[in-house]
């Protein structure tokens, strides 16, 4: 027989695997954007979620196919390719601002919501005969609306992930307030926190044309989705957002430091990067040990933005310019050039993060993602950037007020000022210096950011959502948000009371002057009496 001690031991044993079994949730998350910097924000957090014993059911574009993760079932997209590369002048967007890549995502909108809905797993799990149940859904938060009506198919809590920085529709849909006169919106990248009237009107000019682009454009297409696949039981797709109890936004609380209610959680800096393993390919190492003239400057605008993009006369001009810098050059591009000099290598791939933590490099130019903003952070690279789109603007404007690169525009930079700027980097320390102050700053936080994301995601699940984070605002009209209402009320009185005392003055003018002329001519019918006798 067992002995009590022998029990209780074993007891004390298994009690951590009944506590995960017992806690362990079955999570089903939908990230539908094909771009792998969107995909890659949230991998961390999907793989944290299984290590800790919840199942998980993704669907992606891009599954990572890891067999060493449990409970971990990917179901790979295939609905469309990543169409920005067919129709847009994607380097051309650096100057031509927000509106041309939103008219690309409305031009793809629908084809993607219904390739996620139409994808063969997902038909079995929303068809009226499935039993499958989730505790919680998770999903991308951008322009797909139609997703959030899974919340309801599975009656579970909803939570919204976003790989970039707040948008206005974000704000709008959960009620934060907009600070048009000193927070600029994401996508106007030619504003800044100092802005003047001129800029106010422009910033509020962007804020509005989203909201209305978003409510008047997208929504009528989510709501067509909506209808197709969860027929007409479903509340109307402008309401499926107010389902979402909280949002995971992809942004760090001292870069963007502004307000925002208790619902939105920031998670920028969840990625957790290797500090010590930076293994590199055996060639590569050489290069990064024995560069020309000691340093070395990585080259890449990431995975979106293709070299293909870049024109030829944009091409000679990097290679002329790279050819006077004693510096070797790593260049990620898709071919190799006519006329590249010794000192650059270009190849189709690098391992970004390896090669930007090695002590021999010394610059990083690159487009501004969000992504390779936190690699060139963590590993103390300064930057020059070339923001294309989106957040990147922001990102690298970010980088350039804290001293630890520049900002230039790709279509528009010529030999001698990008000479110029490369050799200022390197042989000015302050940018390095100044990197290595920021990555300390970001790094300074009360928690580890993976952790804090996961104990918001647990905290749904163990009260089946969060209403008590919601903030009223999101249940009231705009313009009483914005006080309008009370506004106008005021400017009626005002003008009403104004009104009165002007009718009022007019009044007492005219007996005033109708008294003044009976005196008058009281007076001059006397003296005209006096003379008379």
């Amino acid at each position: 027989m067992m002995s009590c001690k022998m029990l209780f031991l074993k007891l004390i044993l298994i009690m951590p695997i009944l506590w995960i079994t017992i806690d362990a949730a079955r999570i089903l998350v939908v990230v539908p954007e094909p771009s792998y910097s969107h995909q890659v924000a949230f991998r961390p957090i999907t793989m944290e979620l299984a290590r800790r014993g919840h199942e998980l059911v993704i669907f992606t574009p891009t599954p990572i196919n890891d067999p060493t993760l449990q409970n971990y079932i990917e179901v790979k997209l295939d609905y469309c390719s990543y169409k920005i590369d067919k129709s847009l002048d994607v380097l051309g967007l650096a100057k031509l601002g927000a509106w041309p890549i939103l008219d690309d995502f409305y031009r793809r909108n629908e084809e993607m919501t219904d390739g996620v809905l139409s994808n063969p797993a997902m038909q079995q799990l929303i068809s009226p005969n499935s039993t499958a149940k989730f505790d919680l859904i998770i999903v991308e938060y951008l322009f797909y609306d139609a997703l959030y009506a899974l919340a309801y198919r599975f009656n579970a809590p909803l939570i919204g992930i976003t790989s970039i920085p707040i948008m206005a529709h974000h704000y709008h849909a959960f009620g934060n307030p907009i600070l048009w006169s000193y927070v600029p919106d994401l996508l106007a990248n030619t504003l800044d926190e100092n802005m003047n009237l001129l800029d106010r009107f422009v910033n509020a000019y962007y804020y509005i044309r989203q909201i209305y682009w978003y409510q008047y454009y997208i929504i009528p297409l989510q709501e067509k989705m909506v209808r197709k696949h969860f027929g007409d039981n479903m509340p109307p797709a402008h309401e499926l957002v107010s389902k979402m109890d909280l949002l995971l936004a992809n942004f760090h609380p001292f870069l963007y430091p502004h307000a925002h209610v208790p619902a939105i959680i920031p998670i920028r800096g969840s990625r957790p990067i290797n500090r010590n393993n930076h293994t590199l390919p055996e060639d590569l190492q050489k290069i990064l040990d024995n560069p020309k003239g000691g340093c070395v400057i990585y080259f890449s605008l990431g995975s979106n933005i293709k070299g293909t993009f870049i024109s030829a006369e944009r091409l000679e001009m990097f290679m002329k310019t790279f050819e006077n810098i004693n510096c070797t050059i790593l260049f990620k591009f898709e071919s190799n050039l006519a006329n590249q000099p010794s000192n650059v290598i270009i190849r189709e791939w690098y391992p970004q993060h390896e090669i930007l933590a090695h002590p021999n490099v010394r610059l990083f130019i690159y487009q501004g993602g969000l992504q390779s903003t936190e690699e060139a952070i963590e590993n103390g690279v300064p930057v020059i950037g070339f923001p294309v789109l989106a957040d990147q603007h922001y990102n690298v404007k970010q980088l350039e007020n804290y001293g630890t690169g520049k900002r230039l525009i790709i279509t528009d930079v010529t030999k001698n000022e990008l000479e110029e700027n490369i050799n200022e980097i390197l042989t000015n320390c302050s940018y390095k210096n100044n990197m290595l102050k920021l990555r300390a700053l970001l790094r300074d936080l009360p928690y580890k950011p993976l952790n804090n994301i996961i104990w918001w995601i647990e905290h749904m699940i163990r009260h089946n959502g969060a209403p008590h984070l919601r903030n009223k605002s999101r249940d009231m009209p705009w313009y009483k948000t914005q006080l309008l209402d009370m506004l106008a009320i005021v400017f009626v009185s005002v003008v009403l009371i104004m009104y009165i005392v002007i009718v009022i003055t007019r009044c007492i003018f005219r007996i005033v002057m109708l008294t003044w002329k009976k005196a008058m001519s009281r007076t001059k019918y006397n003296n005209d009496d006096k003379k008379q006798q």
